[in-house]
């Protein structure tokens, strides 16, 4: 059997980047997707990675690169859609150029891309799709609504493909990770002008969220979706909070959940939520 090939987004940093390293490592080839030339270098000296440009936000680039990845080493047997970024800030301070455009990266972006190895994957009868979705899509927290629906839409299209494509042997899986130390806190598209009224409470809500995990582990749970063979499980979660979450939401009951939640956001958490939600394990 020839060497598997996987294709990758937004590899210029954080989980992307961590990602190429570890299918790298593990022998596969890689076809890396990098949104500006100054970052075609990421990956030099890896053997078996190929990088290309890609601004997702292009449609119709993202149509044709599943061919353009194929071609690369002639075959092609996963993808992860990584690329994205956060936009942060309250809804109403939020324009609407904010929201189309985090909708475009997050959301219409990776939809072309999905649409672009559909056609391989069914083809060939075999595949992976990674969608990355984010913890925040499991619900509840302040100054990311936009950033969450985005998310959101995510995860709920993944659960449909899985659903479609399964009849044709392909496997669409969505990742859920939890709060990483990682680029993305250092690009946030930010709401402006943002009203008085929430300053306090913002100022409050980002303090609790200054300690995040190391992205390593996200990066491991990556492989695993891909290689696992698991043709029924669709979520998967990484981080201490991003594993934990769900199963305290499952276990509190919905209603619960959000009250506890809550509390927590304005620095109020309970003992209950305390004893319940792991700490974040900082990156080295």
């Amino acid at each position: 059997m020839s060497t598997q090939t996987i294709v990758i987004t937004g590899t210029s940093s954080g989980f992307g980047r961590l990602a190429v390293a570890r299918f790298a490592g593990a022998g596969w080839n890689v076809v890396a997707t990098v949104r500006k030339e100054s970052d075609l270098g990421a990956h030099g000296g890896i053997e078996g990675v190929k990088t290309l440009l890609l601004d997702v936000d292009d449609e119709q680039a993202d149509l044709a690169f599943g061919e353009i990845a194929f071609a690369q080493f002639g075959r092609v047997d996963a993808l992860i859609n990584n690329a994205g970024y956060f936009q942060a800030g309250p809804l109403e301070a939020t324009t609407m150029d904010q929201v189309h455009r985090q909708f475009q990266t997050n959301v219409f972006g990776l939809i072309a891309l999905n649409k672009a190895f559909l056609p391989i994957f069914r083809e060939q009868r075999s595949g992976v799709i990674v969608n990355v979705s984010s913890i925040s899509a499991d619900g509840g927290f302040p100054y990311t609504s936009n950033y969450q629906a985005s998310k959101a839409a995510v995860a709920s299209l993944t659960e449909g493909l899985h659903a479609e494509m399964a009849e044709f042997g392909v496997q669409v899986k969505a990742l859920h990770p939890g709060n990483h130390m990682t680029r993305i806190f250092s690009k946030v598209d930010t709401a402006k002008d943002v009203p008085a009224d929430y300053v306090d409470s913002m100022d409050v809500f980002n303090t609790l969220n200054t300690v995040r995990s190391d992205p390593a582990g996200t990066a491991e749970v990556m492989f695993r979706m891909v290689v696992d063979g698991d043709r029924q499980k669709v979520h998967y979660y990484s981080g201490p909070d991003g594993e934990a979450i769900p199963r305290v939401k499952q276990l509190l009951g919905q209603d619960w959940y959000f009250q506890e939640l809550s509390a927590r956001n304005r620095a109020q958490a309970s003992p209950l939520w305390n004893a319940l939600m792991p700490q974040p394990v900082a990156a080295n």
